[in-house]
């Protein structure tokens, strides 16, 4: 009797593990699979929140006002626009150029939108998409150009940097980096142009006067971002963040596991963000140290984004997505996946945040995207080539991005 008695127990736990496992498989929510979808169909989507619970962001305050003058819309690239971006997408116009259009648009306080194209040359477009004018600087722009004074300040890799008459075209000067000037362009407090030209940094004045030159370990891909202060901080692909002081000292440095391609943002706080490709987003405080980093499960080369109380990145493969953080503790939110190309896929366009807290960014599945605060899908639109720049929003409310299609195009609401 013990011995059935032992045995009809076994039996009974087994049926009972079994009868689990059936009820969890049954009752598991399957996320759809991303690269369901045929070449012309619009892309499946998994864009569920990642914590317990739907946890949205407040919309966030925009640094500077008007339209975006400079890379992120402004000095410390919080990517944070002063306008509310279209509810649909719609073409209104679109504009041709020679060469894949990777850098992003600024626009002028009469309404023109500066970009540079990798067929050499800068284009100045209305706001009604006619080109005023088009100007050949001798190499492929990377670089996103900075509004100021009437001029237009911009890089190229003719191993130049330029200030530009904006209602003209003409050059008003230009200044021998030595090497690719293809980051994008920083306005420090006192008038300061800041940018990166391969290994270096310069801090250089209105005239085209050097102030300083600061070297790094190895390339510089991230556009500097500029603290209150004047504290200019800079990703380099030797490894390293650094801080470099008004005056052209470093301040500190900050050792990460692989390059640091992406600009740095700079938080209400003070807290510097950034990304690398050792697949981590960091948080800094003033002084260097590390207040948390997060794995995202890819390298992290665009330029982040700052919601209110959430930063944004976009991730490289195995997972191409973008990710919201928590500000303050690192701790992911939601995430947006695109479909993995032959590539692997990539999110090389650093999200905007509009007036309401939504989000715009590209990615190099030839879509352009906008969710809403708590990560879902409002709407997208089919480029015919990568969407890796940065995309910008017009005081009119209009969405401007280029393309590796040679074109820069306006959506508007339908």
């Amino acid at each position: 009797m013990t011995v059935d008695r032992r045995r009809l127990a076994f039996i009974g736990m087994w049926v009972a593990a079994i009868a689990a496992m059936v009820v969890i498989y049954v009752t598991q929510e399957r996320a759809p699979d991303p690269r369901a979808r045929s070449a012309d169909e619009a892309p499946v989507r998994d864009h569920q929140a990642r914590a317990e619970g739907e946890i949205t962001s407040a919309p966030p305050r925009p640094a500077e006002p008007g339209p975006p003058r400079q890379f992120r819309s402004d000095r410390r690239h919080t990517a944070r626009s002063a306008f509310a971006g279209p509810a649909s997408a719609a073409l209104a116009w679109e504009v041709e150029t020679g060469g894949h259009v990777s850098a992003q648009p600024v626009v002028g306080d009469d309404g023109t939108i500066y970009v540079g194209s990798h067929d050499h040359h800068l284009y100045a477009i209305s706001r009604d998409g006619e080109v005023r004018w088009r100007r050949d600087l001798g190499g492929a722009i990377y670089s996103t150009a900075a509004l100021a004074d009437g001029r237009v300040y911009v890089g190229s890799d003719a191993d130049h940097f330029f200030a530009i008459d904006a209602a003209s075209g003409e050059v008003v000067w230009h200044l021998d980096t030595e090497d690719d000037a293809d980051t994008g362009v920083a306005i420090a407090p006192d008038g300061t142009l800041v940018f990166g030209a391969g290994e270096d940094v310069f801090a250089v004045d209105r005239e085209g006067t050097v102030r300083w030159r600061f070297r790094t370990g190895l390339k510089v891909f991230s556009t500097p971002a500029i603290d209150e202060d004047g504290t200019v901080y800079v990703g380099s692909q030797d490894d390293h963040v650094y801080a470099i002081a008004p005056d052209g000292r470093m301040r500190w440095r900050f050792h990460t596991r692989d390059d640091v391609d992406g600009s740095p943002a700079i938080g209400d706080d003070g807290t510097i963000y950034v990304g690398s490709d050792d697949h981590r987003v960091y948080a800094l405080h003033r002084d260097g140290t590390l207040r948390w980093s997060t794995d995202v499960d890819g390298d992290v080369r665009a330029p982040l984004g700052l919601g209110e109380g959430v930063v944004y990145a976009g991730v490289f493969a195995p997972h191409p997505r973008v990710v919201a953080l928590d500000a303050a503790s690192g701790q992911e939110r939601w995430s947006f996946a695109i479909a993995a190309g032959e590539s692997g896929g990539s999110v090389s366009s650093g999200p905007l945040v509009d007036r309401d807290g939504n989000v715009y960014f590209g990615a190099d599945d030839d879509f352009v995207y906008s969710l809403d605060p708590a990560g879902r899908l409002r709407w997208f639109f089919r480029a015919h080539g990568n969407v890796d720049g940065e995309p910008v929003i017009t005081p009119e409310g209009l969405l401007i991005v280029g393309s590796d299609d040679h074109r820069v195009r306006a959506l508007r609401a339908e």
